[in-house]
C-alpha cells in the first residue's frame, strides 16, 4: 500500500550559499512532491533564480529579518524551513518554537543549547573528553600554564584555528614556537590542537537523528578538499566510525541532520569538528541513498519513522555549474525583492 503525501512547501534560506544549493539538489532527487521557496539577503544570489518563488530579505543581523521571514512563511504556507548558514541557523534555532507557533513551519535545527556546543570547538572537545570519546588534544593559548604544559607533552606541528570558526577558514599549521605565537596573534579567538595523522585519512560523516534523538542512520565519505568544499569523495563502510559518530550524536541529544568531520588515527576515529547543519555533500549523499532533506520532511512533517537507509557505495567528483540569468530578471528582482518563474537557466553540457 503506497503512502499518500501532500505537496510540501519548503523555505530554503541563504539561497546563495553552498549548503543551500546542495539541499536544493538533494530535494530535486527526492520522490517527494515539494514546492521550494528561496530567500537571501543579496539579490545576486544564484538560488533566487532556480526556484519558482524567491525573495530578497534583510540580513540575519537585522531586526527586520525574523519578522520578514515569518511574513514569507505565512504567505507561502511554508511547512518546513531548511538553512545551511550558521548565523541563520543560530537565530532560527533560538526562535524555532515561536516560529512553529506563529506560522506552523517546522525549523530544521537542533535544540539551541546543543547548537552552542557544536559551534564552540573548546566546548566540543570538553564534551568529547568528559563522555569518554576520542578527542583532539587541545588548549586555549590565553591559559599560559595550560599552554606550556601542552607544549611539553605534545610535539609539533599544531593546528591553530578559530574557536568559533567553521571549515578551514583561519586554519594555520604551526611547525615551531615562532609560528605558533604568530598564528595565535592572527586568528580570532584561537584554539590550539594536535595535528591529527595520517593526512590521508579524513572523513565526512552525515548522521540523521529522529525527534527522540536516536540516530537512524549515517553515511561515511573519505574525502579530499578543494575550494573549501569536499571535491572528491568515496562512500565507505567502517563500523568503528559509524558507532563513534552515532554515539556522539545520541549523547549530544541531537535532532535532525548532523555533519561530523574526523580523521582515522592510530587510536581510532577522532572528531575535530561538528557542523550542526546540512552539508555541501547533501546532493552526493542523496544519490547514494542517504537523502537527509527528504528524511526531514518524511519524519518531521509526515511523522514517519525512518528505517536505516541502505547506503550504496561509489565515488563522486564535484564540478561547477553555470547558471545564466537575463539582465531584466536581475533588475526586476533588485527593484521588487521578488523573483518568480525560474528565470535562471542551468546548462548541463559536461
Amino acid at each position: 500500500m503506497s503512502i499518500v503525501r501532500r505537496k510540501t512547501n519548503v523555505l530554503l534560506t541563504g539561497a546563495g550559499g553552498d549548503q543551500a544549493i546542495f539541499i536544493w539538489k538533494a530535494l530535486k532527487q527526492s520522490y517527494l512532491d515539494t514546492h521550494i521557496v528561496a530567500c537571501d539577503c543579496n539579490y545576486l544570489s544564484v538560488g533566487l533564480y532556480r526556484t519558482s518563488s524567491s525573495y530578497v530579505i534583510p540580513s540575519v543581523d537585522s531586526e527586520s529579518y525574523l519578522p520578514r521571514l515569518k511574513e514569507i512563511m505565512l504567505a507561502e504556507k511554508i511547512d518546513i524551513v531548511m538553512t545551511g548558514g550558521r548565523g541563520e541557523m543560530m537565530l532560527l534555532a533560538e526562535h524555532a518554537q515561536e516560529i512553529r507557533k506563529e506560522t506552523g513551519a517546522y525549523v530544521v535545527a537542533p535544540p539551541f543549547e546543543i547548537l552552542k556546543v557544536a559551534a564552540d570547538k573548546w566546548k566540543l572537545v570538553s564534551f568529547l573528553k568528559s563522555n569518554g570519546f576520542n578527542y583532539p588534544h587541545s588548549c586555549l593559548p590565553d591559559d599560559r600554564t595550560a599552554l606550556e604544559l601542552f607544549l611539553q607533552e605534545k610535539t609539533y606541528p599544531f593546528i591553530v584555528k578559530g574557536r568559533f570558526g567553521a571549515g578551514s577558514r583561519e586554519l594555520r599549521v604551526a611547525h615551531n614556537r615562532e609560528q605558533l605565537e604568530q598564528y595565535v596573534g592572527e586568528v580570532k579567538n584561537p584554539i590550539i590542537q594536535e595535528y591529527l595523522l595520517p593526512d590521508n585519512e579524513e572523513y565526512t560523516v552525515g548522521c540523521f537523528c529522529n525527534s527522540q534523538a536516536k540516530a537512524v542512520g549515517s553515511i561515511i565519505m573519505k574525502r579530499t578538499l578543494g575550494h573549501g568544499l569536499t571535491n572528491k569523495a568515496s562512500v565507505i563502510f567502517h563500523e568503528g566510525i559509524t558507532q563513534y559518530c552515532e554515539s556522539i550524536a545520541e549523547k549530544l541529544g541531537y535532532i535532525g541532520p548532523l555533519n561530523l568531520q574526523l580523521r582515522l588515527t592510530n587510536r581510532g576515529p577522532v572528531l575535530f569538528e561538528i557542523n550542526a547543519r546540512f552539508s555541501s555533500t547533501e546532493s552526493a549523499r542523496a544519490y547514494y541513498n542517504f537523502n537527509m532533506p527528504e528524511m526531514c520532511i518524511r519524519h518531521f512533517i509526515f511523522n514517519e519513522d525512518i528505517p536505516r537507509p541502505v547506503v550504496k557505495s561509489g565515488y563522486f567528483f564535484r564540478v561547477f555549474d553555470d547558471v545564466f540569468v537575463d539582465g531584466d530578471s536581475i533588475e526586476k528582482t533588485r527593484e521588487t525583492g521578488i523573483s518568480t518563474g525560474i528565470p535562471g537557466k542551468l546548462v548541463r553540457n559536461f
